[in-house]
């Protein structure tokens, strides 16, 4: 399964302030938030956060996130409820993507779109779909993104 979550840096900017009091400790936990020492760090966070949650919300098909329940274990893997979730991120000056899989091995088998003309359908569980395949979009501000399995020709 897999997951992706798009920040645009610049609406991030202008729409949220992470510094504000207590917001931090909402979302992150105490070993995350002593990781954070930029604005790229916390959107980095959050984005691979919204990232696994969306495998999650798949799997269960329940629309609850709870930020403190997907923890940062290492660069390249959070965890939740005892489950290991893979994450790759491109980080820019302009954005942050990143994209969550059950499994690295996903990753090189995973196409990234950003033409959001692309037409998808939403299954009976309100879950974005092509061809019968599932995908994750994401979008904010100036960016969209959707992953989806490479198709083979």
């Amino acid at each position: 399964m897999i997951g992706n979550d798009i920040i645009d840096l610049r609406t991030a900017a202008v729409e949220s302030n992470w510094r504000r009091p207590n917001y931090l400790s909402k979302i992150f936990t105490p070993k995350e938030q002593s990781l954070i020492y930029d604005d790229k760090t916390v959107w980095w966070l959050w984005s691979a956060k919204e990232a696994v949650y969306k495998i999650i919300n798949r799997a269960t098909l329940q629309r609850r996130y709870a930020p403190l329940s997907i923890t940062w274990h290492s660069p390249t893997i959070f965890l939740h409820a005892g489950k290991e979730y893979f994450i790759k991120s491109e980080i820019t000056n302009e954005f942050i993507h990143t994209i969550a899989a059950t499994n690295p091995v996903l990753f090189p088998q995973l196409e990234v779109c950003t033409d959001p003309t692309i037409k998808y359908y939403k299954d009976e569980h309100g879950m974005p779909m092509i061809d019968n395949q599932p995908v994750s979009i994401s979008h904010h501000g100036r960016y969209w993104a959707m992953v989806k399995q490479k198709t083979t020709a």
